[in-house]
């Protein structure tokens, strides 16, 4: 692609009113950070601590930032360009931390979709966010992403390059991108887009919303000091990654930047994630209200350890009270309400709060 094709394309851009901006640095709720700055620092102050564990993969805060550095580098060398934009379908893996944190480093922007999204949805992503590459995986709940990559390209030609999380047959294998970490870009404004997040609304096509840096690390950051994540922290991520929710209330982002411990669950249900916290010793986790439910119930006969769950965060829909003395009788922890959406606004109830 040529710099004047890229050119052609609209910026992306999340523009705040001067005295807003002034008023939240002045705050110190905007204080100037990236997300390529942050993930740097955090590498060099806990660089042996464990930051993200998904199945038998465990990397460490330098891995992290060591990983991200070779899928950022090896996507520029492919031929992007930072500020194209990428659409990231890819499920609870490690590779789906380290890929997004990748193209944070190589300046590119990700576009995230749900593993459950099909060529409707993707293709209008894509052409939404004239995304130039695709990341997925090989195959998903034995659905095959390949075919559907396939699929894409031929709807949205813009889509050049696809790469793939496993046996990535004609495409690119994520594992094997290579490339001058030299030619990785400097730290971003913080004011300029880190990503498009997908709207939660309940009818039609989501929208693709515009994230900032500055805005999205004070949104975890806030996030983090209600919730009591820090460094002693292990957050469970059971609901699908690329989920605001899971992303950042406080999310697997507010763990990482508190220098927490990151547990992604393959699936939401209890015979996945009990396991996962007995074994990791997991203190957060955010459900909606049914799998809330499910998990209380489960929990009466379950043979794992749940006792280091001090809290349980539900949001998504309404939590009657019945329903919340359920969840709280049934597992043993503080019950935290959660309401927010992608645009940005979040609410909390107290972790002391009746």
């Amino acid at each position: 692609m040529t710099p004047s094709t890229v050119d052609s394309r609209l910026p992306l851009q999340q523009q705040w009113p001067e005295a807003l901006v002034a008023r939240y640095r002045a705050a110190g709720h905007w204080r100037g950070e990236t997300f390529p700055g942050f993930l740097r620092e955090r590498a060099e102050r806990h660089a042996d601590d464990i930051a993200v564990v998904a199945g038998d993969v465990r990397l460490s805060y330098a891995q992290l930032w060591h990983e991200a550095g070779r899928i950022g580098a090896g996507l520029l060398a492919l031929g992007l360009q930072p500020g194209e934009r990428v659409l990231v379908q890819l499920g609870n893996t490690a590779g789906f931390i380290a890929t997004v944190c990748g193209l944070f480093r190589a300046g590119l922007v990700p576009v995230y979709a749900l593993p459950a999204h099909r060529i409707t949805e993707l293709a209008h992503f894509a052409r939404e966010a004239e995304a130039s590459a695709y990341i997925s995986t090989d195959v998903h709940e034995g659905f095959d992403h390949r075919g559907l990559a396939r699929a894409l390209q031929a709807e949205v030609p813009a889509v050049r390059h696809v790469l793939i999380d496993g046996d990535a047959a004609e495409f690119v294998a994520l594992e094997s991108l290579q490339g001058d970490r030299s030619q990785l870009p400097a730290d971003p404004d913080p004011q300029s887009v880190a990503f498009l997040q997908i709207s939660g609304g309940s009818t039609g096509l989501s929208k693709l919303i515009p994230r900032t840096h500055d805005d999205y690390i004070y949104s975890f950051r806030a996030s983090n000091e209600i919730c009591g994540i820090d460094r002693d922290s292990v957050y469970l991520v059971a609901l699908p990654a690329a989920h605001n929710f899971p992303m950042s209330s406080p999310g697997f982002f507010g763990a990482l930047y508190a220098g927490a411990r990151v547990v992604l669950s393959p699936g939401p249900g209890p015979d996945a994630a009990f396991p996962l916290i007995a074994r990791e010793k997991v203190t957060c986790c955010g459900l909606v209200p049914p799998l809330a439910l499910l998990w209380a119930q489960a929990a009466a006969t379950s043979r794992h350890d749940l006792s280091s769950l001090r809290v349980l965060q539900v949001g998504g829909a309404k939590l009657v009270p019945e329903a919340a003395r359920r969840v709280i009788d049934g597992l043993g922890c503080t019950l935290q309400q959660v309401f927010g959406m992608a645009e940005g606004l979040v609410n909390y109830t107290r972790l002391d709060d009746p």
